[in-house]
């Protein structure tokens, strides 16, 4: 896994990386009633991961025009910078977000995440869409490789962790990283698979 510093240390078109370093919390212990997952729920992530991420590498050189399907939810339509963009900010996001719910001491749910509308997530989408695949394909490859390290840290009782996200409730930390991370990642990969191919 990438040293964070050296994240740090890149120098980028457009200035500082607004990401900081991460560091990784210890797990808490897991409530006696809490049912461990299964050891192969990380490795069925893993195996996702690595082949998202080869569409996406395959993806990254081939110039790609159009605008994404309206989505369901608000008919926003994307062009293909804008999709690079929102993977390059979100892997980090949802990671630390993760992190700070396996990290909580707490046996209730913990407040975590954001929701589409987030003044921070609008802004790191329209900053980076211009900034081109081969710079942010640069950065997610190592958000890639970082989100794997995290996915093999977690411990058989985290999965089972619960945190609050203020749309959509109490989510298990397997929730987020299927609806947050891995199957996010999916999805904007097929995004991006129907924009080359229309």
């Amino acid at each position: 896994m990438q040293n964070p510093q050296s994240r740090v240390a890149l120098i980028r078109k457009i200035g500082p990386d607004p990401r900081p370093p991460r560091e990784r919390p210890t797990a808490p212990c897991p409530p006696e009633s809490m049912t461990p997952a299964s050891p192969a729920q990380e490795d069925e992530f893993q195996r996702r991961l690595t082949a998202v991420g080869t569409r996406l590498r395959d993806l990254a050189p081939r110039r790609l025009d159009g605008l994404t399907d309206p989505d369901p939810a608000t008919g926003e339509r994307w062009d293909a910078g804008q999709v690079w963009a929102h993977i390059a900010e979100f892997v980090p996001y949802w990671i630390a977000q993760a992190e700070r719910v396996l990290a909580s001491e707490s046996a209730d749910p913990v407040p975590f995440g954001r929701t589409r509308t987030s003044p921070e997530r609008v802004a790191a989408i329209e900053r980076d869409r211009h900034r081109g695949t081969t710079p942010l394909w640069h950065d997610i490859r190592e958000d890639l490789n970082d989100l794997r390290a995290f996915l093999a840290e977690i411990p058989e009782h985290g999965w089972r962790v619960r945190g609050l996200h203020p749309a959509l409730g109490v989510m298990p930390v397997v929730q987020i990283v299927e609806q947050m991370l891995v199957g996010h990642l999916e999805e904007h990969a097929a995004q991006l698979e129907r924009l080359r191919s229309a």
